[in-house]
């Protein structure tokens, strides 16, 4: 094949249909943008300065080091592969660090690590080429469905809960029986079979040395556990996408693409992100919504057991709310998988806990009692810590940031008397904020000093303050977001 030039910096390559698979789909599809040196140059600056060590040993603060000289060589390899539809076997060897989970665990279990795989910085360049090209096709395509939040730009696990927080609240006022199913998928990205994947990367148009590439990059890759400097042998790696790649999470968003269709869904009843994914079902009486959860809940496990996927039954989560009878909850039940499920009284989904009256009441206790303990702590660390700036930013890391998860989903921003809280929870979170500022500034409660006053003087945001923040910023990703129609920008 002919070499390619460094001087391709925005050409499309296009070449010959090549089909290596039966019943794969030959449509128009994506082609990829060969890189110039300028544009390696943008991509490393881009990278995370690393210095994890991959299979070849090199981090990605020595390329970022060497991004002049490098930048060159480095276009060419990317455009060599490319053009050839391989991927080097060098770049699909893996490191896989085990890291302790903690939490009780026990050290004995492997269960209790994490496996953390650290891959060629060369490979992650690589990959973000070829994710670029990717996105833009499924963006333009709209291959993926507008209730995934996963791994999208412009989404947030905000944005998942926000929707599906809003279908149910809807239900509930309109009088109906409302019945939520979480499920649980062990190790997805684990699990996933390549040769699953690759069809459906076919019939989305991913054609010639384009789907060459992409089943170069699936197949073929190896992986060793490095643990207390010893190495163990390498193995092939014959499922999953590789965890810690950068292509790893789309390839994954496109296997399960069409689980609403298989389900027999719409996007008025469900909301995923990446593999966490919940469903719903909405009607006039406890009857007809347990019917409908447990068809659906069928065709979700045989969905997940076609693609590769293991789902946990045990785990899956069921909550009744909405206009149904306590009384008729207490014996409920629904077959996931050859297992029982039982209604529970609160659900967890993304991080944040709802109850039956789908109110986050459960979610704000939790985070009341974490930013309690975490004032205290502040409190304790302000005796070794200079009070001002590093005391600030440490306050920040431990309180705001704990309290900003999923502000803009769990808690309404006021407009007036905005250092209270509209309830309990709220105003427990508030009084631990101000306990923080107290640590920060030197004072105490007797002292009297005036919410206001004292977070300004300590540097620190009042609850409503976080949740209008985030309000807002939730409000400019979906205005600005450019996954609309025909991945236009959103009107």
């Amino acid at each position: 094949m002919k070499d390619v030039s460094l001087d391709y910096v925005t050409t499309k390559a296009t070449w010959k249909s090549y089909a290596p698979f039966v019943g794969v789909a030959q449509v128009v599809g994506p082609s990829f943008s060969f890189a110039g040196a300028g544009k390696i140059v943008k991509v490393i600056k881009g990278m995370r300065a690393t210095e994890a060590l991959g299979v070849d040993g090199i981090p990605v603060s020595v390329l970022k080091k060497g991004i002049e000289v490098l930048a060159g060589p480095i276009a060419h390899l990317v455009n060599r592969s490319l053009a050839s539809g391989t991927v080097p076997t060098a770049l699909k060897m893996s490191n896989v660090l085990p890291v302790f989970k903690g939490k009780g665990k026990s050290a004995a279990d492997p269960a209790s690590y994490r496996p953390v795989c650290i891959l060629p910085a060369l490979s992650k360049v690589l990959e973000i080429i070829v994710k670029s090209d990717l996105e833009e096709h499924l963006a333009k395509t709209e291959a993926l469905p507008n209730t995934q939040f996963g791994f999208r730009k412009g989404r947030s696990t905000t944005a998942a809960l926000a929707t599906a927080h809003a279908k149910w609240l809807e239900a509930e006022q309109r009088g109906k029986v409302v019945g939520v199913l979480g499920f649980d998928l062990s190790a997805a990205f684990d699990t996933v079979n390549q040769l699953q994947l690759l069809p459906k990367l076919g019939k989305l148009g991913i054609a010639g040395t384009q789907f060459k590439w992409f089943h170069s990059y699936l197949t073929g890759g190896y992986q060793r556990v490095v643990w207390n400097g010893t190495e163990s042998e390498f193995l092939p790696v014959e499922y999953g996408v590789r965890q810690g790649s950068i292509l790893g999470p789309i390839l994954y968003l496109v296997l399960v693409a069409d689980v609403t269709s298989c389900v027999g869904i719409g996007n008025e009843d469900n909301s995923g992100y990446a593999d966490d994914f919940f469903l719903w079902a909405v009607g006039d009486s406890l009857e007809g919504v347990g019917s409908l959860l447990e068809s659906r809940a069928d065709a979700f496990s045989r969905f997940a057991g076609g693609n590769g996927l293991v789902l946990n039954a045990a785990k899956t989560q069921l909550m009744i709310g909405g206009n149904a009878k306590k009384k008729d909850v207490l014996g409920f039940t629904i077959n996931v998988g050859g297992v029982e499920v039982h209604p529970l009284d609160e659900i967890e989904f993304l991080g944040v806990k709802f109850d039956t009256a789908f109110t986050t009441v459960p979610h704000n206790i939790n985070i009341a009692k974490a930013a309690a303990k975490r004032a205290a702590l502040i409190s304790r660390l302000a005796v070794h810590i200079p009070r001002g700036k590093y005391l600030r930013q440490l306050a920040k890391g431990l309180m705001i940031g704990k309290i900003s998860y999923a502000a803009a989903a769990v808690t309404i921003p006021r407009l007036d008397n905005e250092c209270k809280g509209p309830n309990s929870a709220h105003r427990a979170i508030q009084v631990a904020i101000n306990d923080a500022a107290r640590s920060i500034v030197g004072c105490k409660r007797r002292d009297h000093i005036h919410v206001h006053d004292l977070l300004e003087r300590a540097g620190l945001p009042s609850l409503n303050e976080v949740a209008a923040k985030a309000v807002a910023l939730e409000t400019w990703k979906c205005f600005y977001s450019n996954d609309g129609g025909g991945g236009a920008r959103n009107p």
